[in-house]
């Protein structure tokens, strides 16, 4: 296959693609089943269990989200097309856990299962690359994004008295640290916490929100995660830690 062949190629298979997930991020939040954003031993509100309901619109979002995995399935598909499925599939599994959080403020184990697999995913491309070490890498990504956020949680409780980390952004953390490795989960924990940073400063001085005001940690997860593989995986790619 030539060069331009593949660009071709390449691009109208991140086309289809980007189609039907933009599409399908309304659809399958539209249609997720009540329990999976339903606290334990509640019951599903009326909102939830009705099937017609739009819990998002269509317009704009169904157009707005098809731009942007257009977009990313061919930014990402150009550079490695085998390690664009698994990053599209759990930015796209990201997306639907975001507007879980903020319209919910809740996010389904369900998803968070699906992100396992979708981060599984990379984790064949980077052994070939970096044979074993890889996995120790996972390993180590999965044990900071879990520590790191077990302790926060256990810090605001100490301090506020109550849980400011749900089980939800620690069960997330880890999974994206078996994605991204151990310099990769610090990276996005960082941008995590200057993302929502940034936005609670600035909300607070508009006066739209106050400090000890719970807000939903995925969105800034989710963008942090975005930030991390478009501009700075490849100048950590190879930083592995080789035990």
């Amino acid at each position: 296959m030539t060069p331009l062949l593949k660009i071709i190629v390449t691009c109208a298979a991140a086309i289809a693609a980007g189609t039907i997930l933009g599409n399908g991020a309304v659809y399958f939040f539209n249609r997720i089943p009540g329990r999976w954003l339903t606290d334990y031993g509640e019951e599903p509100s009326e909102e939830l269990l009705h099937p017609t309901t739009q819990r998002i619109r269509s317009v704009p979002y169904k157009y707005a989200f098809t731009g942007v995995f257009i977009a990313l399935s061919i930014y990402f598909g150009l550079k490695d097309p085998w390690t664009a499925i698994p990053i599209v599939i759990a930015l796209w599994l990201l997306l639907e856990m975001s507007i879980a959080d903020i319209k919910y403020m809740i996010v389904p184990d369900q998803l968070i299962m699906l992100l396992i697999i979708a981060c599984l995913g990379i984790l064949p491309g980077r052994i070939a690359v970096y044979r074993m070490h890889a996995a120790w890498d996972a390993l180590l990504g999965v044990a900071c994004g879990l520590g790191i956020m077990l302790a926060l949680a256990m810090l605001s409780r100490a301090i506020y008295k109550k849980w400011a980390l749900g089980g939800a952004d620690i069960k997330i953390f880890a999974v994206l640290g078996l994605m991204t490795g151990l310099y990769g989960i610090l990276i996005i924990f960082i941008l995590s916490a200057l993302l929502s940073g940034l936005h609670l400063g600035f909300l607070v001085m508009v006066r739209k929100a106050n400090l000890k005001e719970t807000r939903p940690m995925v969105p800034y997860t989710a963008l942090a995660t975005l930030i991390y593989f478009m501009f700075l995986a490849e100048l950590t790619a190879g930083y592995v830690v080789y035990l």
